[in-house]
């Protein structure tokens, strides 16, 4: 059974989509790398290299259902953030959250083309965004409670950095 062409754009736009999670992340990195807090940059260079992990997946389904891959262009990511950590994450959790609207909006667009394959595809993506914003939500909160205490954001750093050597 062949992929509704409809979904086979909104999977394009998707791919897009991660694609420039990607290189958002990838700026926040690159952010960090200018301030002390190389664990944060080291984080954001995780959740990057996900988020291409994301593009791929996508990608590879729509080869697998013989669809047809249109890339289309991303947009430079923002690569300067305010002195606070805090901003950059709040800005993560905003992008978390449209990818989140994002998949449940391609979602529904299949469930609206009875494209049940795509259905149970989309699965593994709903269950990640859910991993994701609850992820950034706690680096948020814990940001938070630290304030502008150098201690307890020298702190976060580290355990960041921890976080992007071993793995989600």
């Amino acid at each position: 059974m062949s992929m509704p062409p409809s979904v086979q754009s909104a999977i394009n736009a998707q791919i897009k989509n991660e694609l420039q999670a990607h290189y958002n992340y990838l700026g926040m990195s690159a952010h960090f790398e200018t301030t002390p807090y190389r664990g944060f940059a080291a984080w954001m260079r995780v959740q990057s290299t996900e988020e291409y992990g994301h593009a791929m997946k996508l990608y590879d389904y729509l080869t697998d259902r013989n669809g047809l891959v249109e890339l289309a262009a991303i947009e430079a990511p923002q690569m300067r953030y305010g002195p606070r950590p805090i901003e950059v994450f709040e800005a993560s959790l905003a992008n978390e959250r449209e990818v989140t609207v994002q998949i449940n909006n391609l979602y529904d667009l299949a469930q609206q083309e009875k494209d049940f394959a795509t259905l149970q595809f989309l699965t593994w993506f709903l269950q990640e965004q859910v991993e994701e914003e609850d992820s950034v939500l706690l680096m948020v909160e814990r940001l938070g409670l630290a304030g502008d205490n150098s201690a307890g954001l020298l702190r976060l750093d580290d355990e960041a950095g921890r976080r992007a050597t071993a793995g989600k």
